[in-house]
């Protein structure tokens, strides 16, 4: 774990590793539950069941794994926006199939790495301090947390919000300053470059000249 958590953070940790190397703990959470999702709460709440489900059997069936992760930590994470920025000028060029296809890609990477490191999370041994929720507007959020490990330094995650209804969404993370979405950026530039293409313009074809 420390080897995965070290190299995370040198390499741009991927959004992923950000989420094994967090917990929940009860006495975080002071505040009463608000009619409208807060942005910390929606932090709240994915720790506590990544930490609740670590600490069962389940977590090593690899059906009931992935189950765990598809119902209850992708739908926290808006892959909409995420893609938007990962693919960039890119998309200019790509059509709709293409987006979508881009978007499962993301979407099953994710979901493959967090299952794949999710079995060996510690959340015994890991403690986390939130900050106040910071407001960029009524419609974008940060919460702030720091990790603490007996066997490491500690780390600062940073998850940018969205909001979504009555609810917030997780659009980025940065670990220590490295954001994921610049992370995935680079991890599918390879695929990205086929799309690095001046748009098809239309030629026009000029009428025959009139005989008089």
């Amino acid at each position: 774990m420390i080897r995965l958590f070290t190299r995370y953070v040198r390499t741009h940790l991927s959004l992923i590793a950000l989420l094994l190397v967090t917990s929940f703990t009860a006495s975080t959470i002071s505040a009463a539950p608000d009619p409208i999702v807060s942005p910390a709460r929606v932090i709240h709440t994915a720790l506590d069941k990544i930490t609740t489900f670590s600490s069962n059997s389940d977590k090593v069936n690899p059906v009931k794994l992935r189950g765990f992760i598809e119902n209850e930590i992708i739908p926290h994470f808006d892959f909409d926006n995420m893609s938007h920025w990962i693919t960039g000028r890119y998309a200019d060029n790509m059509t709709a199939k293409d987006k979508s296809e881009f978007q499962r890609n993301l979407r099953e990477t994710f979901l493959s790495s967090l299952a794949k490191h999710l079995g060996s999370f510690d959340a015994e041994n890991t403690r986390v301090k939130f900050y106040p929720p910071r407001y960029r507007s009524q419609g974008e959020a940060f919460v702030g947390t720091s990790i603490y490990r007996p066997d490491s330094m500690p780390v600062r995650l940073d998850f940018r919000m969205r909001r979504d209804g009555d609810d917030w969404k997780i659009i980025d993370v940065k670990a220590n300053g490295s954001s994921a979405v610049l992370y995935y950026r680079r991890h599918f530039i390879a695929q990205l470059r086929q799309y690095d293409r001046p748009p098809v313009v239309p030629v026009q074809r000029m009428p025959p000249p009139r005989l008089r």
